[in-house]
């Protein structure tokens, strides 16, 4: 039996409960120090992977970007470009990851696809993400792997052909001041000034003149509808054959009672540029208008259309610049004698001209073209019959021909959104915009 000293320390002992909280903690501080390492250290490793998601989506529109690059250029296959875009990706990625993961990455898989004229890039990786505290848990890294995809939308390989129409009509003033200026502006003939009375300048050279009135009109400060059509053509030919895309040729093609091609099908701006100024004139000679020889010419003209993928496969589309009215007159340089068109065909409803007939352009016509898949696209540059001139034709144009044009017209398209109608300068700049922008589409990017 033990003493009763000892006894009572030893009941004193078993009752005291103030160390239990020190032993308890003192016991359970390793665990803790566990789960606080391994969320620290799985923390890392959510956020280099986070980090990574978005280097491996740069990384694709990286590889994208490059490809694209090669294929504008035009001095490589498509699968050298494809080849040299998936190591582009391959090596941002790497270097991105370099500054990321203090571990191992593995070798990334970039890969580019193309169905028609869509390109895909898919990235993906995996990489060890080393540990500090889960080691003493037997942890060493944490695995982390991610994946992306991109697509380009490439623009087609476009050839645009211009047909724009120069007979006499084209020469009328742009706006109502213009005819003005034209109408009371003085010429010469026979060594005598006297007033001109027509808001045309479309008179060529005729015995006794000392200029066309088309030179006089722009030296008495005139603008001409034709001038309207060779400005917006010049920005044409800017806009397309400096798009970076590389991906569009321009002709030019000039229509009246004969037609002409300018340049045929080309991406040099400063030919181009140089053709419009020197051809996009009043005709010279003749300058009736005649649809039905044009049209068949540029149905002969133009090859048979692809897809658009390749140059060698470009897609093929009209724009078709006039103000729709047919005219069988026709004028020779030194002479008076007005004549008719030989080659003329006539279509209803037409209206008199000293005469002769003034016809709508017959959308017929545009089918053949149509039916080849070359796209057609047409500008109604208005004919603005003069309000002082109450020729028959004039009278016609105003009171009910304006309508047949139109509504021909909008046949001869290939869609509905592909007419636009242009009577003042304003419209016709605004339907060469629109025009543009319904061809020269930007690459699109998508994740």
């Amino acid at each position: 039996m033990l003493p009763f000293r000892i006894k009572t320390v030893l009941g004193r002992f078993a009752r005291d409960h103030r160390g239990n909280f020190a032993t308890i903690f003192a016991a359970s501080l390793i665990p803790l120090l566990g789960i606080a390492g391994l969320a620290t250290d799985f923390g890392k490793s959510s956020l280099v992977k986070r980090r990574m998601d978005v280097a491996i989506d740069a990384a694709s529109l990286a590889a994208l970007n490059k490809t694209v690059q090669l294929l504008n250029e035009g001095k490589t296959s498509d699968a050298v470009a494809i080849s040299a875009g998936e190591d582009e990706g391959r090596r941002y990625l790497i270097a991105q990851a370099a500054a990321i993961i203090d571990g191992s990455v593995q070798t990334p898989t970039v890969k580019i696809t193309q169905q028609g004229s869509t390109l895909t890039s898919t990235v993906s990786y995996d990489a060890s993400v080393p540990t500090v505290f889960s080691q003493f848990f037997g942890k060493s890294s944490f695995e982390v792997d991610g994946h992306s995809a991109a697509s380009v939308t490439l623009p087609p390989f476009y050839d645009i052909h211009v047909l724009v129409d120069i007979s006499a009509s084209m020469g009328i003033g742009a706006t109502e001041t213009d005819q003005q200026i034209l109408y009371d502006m003085k010429v010469k003939v026979n060594g005598k000034q006297q007033k001109n009375n027509c808001t045309f300048a479309c008179h060529i050279m005729q015995p006794g003149y000392k200029e066309t009135t088309y030179t006089s009109g722009r030296s008495a400060g005139a603008t001409m509808r034709i001038d309207i059509v060779r400005s917006a053509l010049l920005q044409v030919a800017q806009r397309l054959l400096t798009d970076p895309s590389k991906r569009y040729r321009l002709a030019i093609h000039t229509l009246h009672t004969k037609t002409a091609t300018l340049i045929p099908l080309s991406n040099d701006l400063a030919m181009v540029k140089a053709a419009i100024n020197s051809g996009v004139q009043l005709a010279p000679a003749y300058g009736g208008t005649n649809f039905h020889v044009a049209l068949r010419n540029m149905d002969k003209t133009i090859a048979t259309p692809g897809d658009g993928v390749t140059q060698d496969r470009a897609k093929s589309a009209i724009i078709f610049m006039t103000d729709g009215v047919e005219d069988t007159q026709t004028e020779q340089p030194g002479s008076t004698a007005i004549t008719w068109d030989p080659t003329f065909v006539y279509f209803s409803p037409s209206a008199s001209d000293w005469g002769g007939l003034i016809q709508p352009l017959n959308p017929q016509l545009c089918a053949p073209i149509k039916q080849r898949g070359i796209r057609m696209i047409a500008m109604n540059t208005k004919y603005i019959a003069p309000a002082q001139d109450g020729n028959a034709k004039f009278v016609a144009i105003r009171n009910w021909m304006h309508l047949n044009i139109s509504r021909n017209m909008q046949s001869c398209v290939s869609s509905s959104t592909d007419y636009y109608d242009a009577s003042s300068p304003s419209d016709i700049q605004r339907a060469t915009n629109e025009i543009l922008n319904s061809i020269s589409k930007p690459i699109a990017l998508t994740q």
